[in-house]
């Protein structure tokens, strides 16, 4: 059961991460909505699969990651306005749900890991000047990515 359980989990936070990415890509916006949506359905999928499996610490690590995430991301929001969206501070809630879920180092592991694909993916815009600095790329995506960099990682 408790195989189960994680396998929906993550199959949530797949389905939910493609089509924000799409959305993302295409219109530069992650829709309140579908976000809440994604939040509320991953934190009961997670919160299921670690009850079921007796590991109440799991649940605890899981939405600690999602306050974490999204408080550095909502302070570097203030600090930078331009420079991230609202919608990518409250995907870090979810990213940082399940990243929390996988353990403390891939908390860390994980944004990095969205981070830098973000800023080479933006590096090589700039250079092969399809780009300047204050291009607007979507963020979202990569945050998903490093989830799942970090999900396949952590298997």
């Amino acid at each position: 059961m408790t195989t189960a359980l994680t396998v929906v989990a993550w199959l949530v936070f797949g389905c939910f991460g493609l089509v924000l990415s799409i959305i993302d890509i295409r219109e530069h916006r992650l829709p309140n909505k579908l976000l809440a949506l994604t939040a509320a359905t991953g934190l009961l999928a997670v919160a299921a699969s670690a009850i079921s499996a007796g590991a109440p610490g799991d649940l605890l690590r899981a939405v600690l990651g999602a306050v974490i995430v999204f408080t550095a991301l909502f302070i570097m929001a203030m600090i930078a306005p331009t420079g991230l969206g609202m919608g990518d501070v409250k995907l870090g809630a979810v990213t940082g749900l399940y990243l929390g879920w996988l353990g403390w180092s891939w908390l860390f592991w994980g944004t990095f890991i969205g981070f830098t694909m973000g800023a080479l993916w933006a590096v090589a815009l700039i250079l092969l000047k399809r780009a300047h600095g204050s291009t607007p790329l979507a963020f979202g995506p990569f945050l998903i990515f490093g989830v799942v960099v970090s999900a396949l990682l952590a298997i």
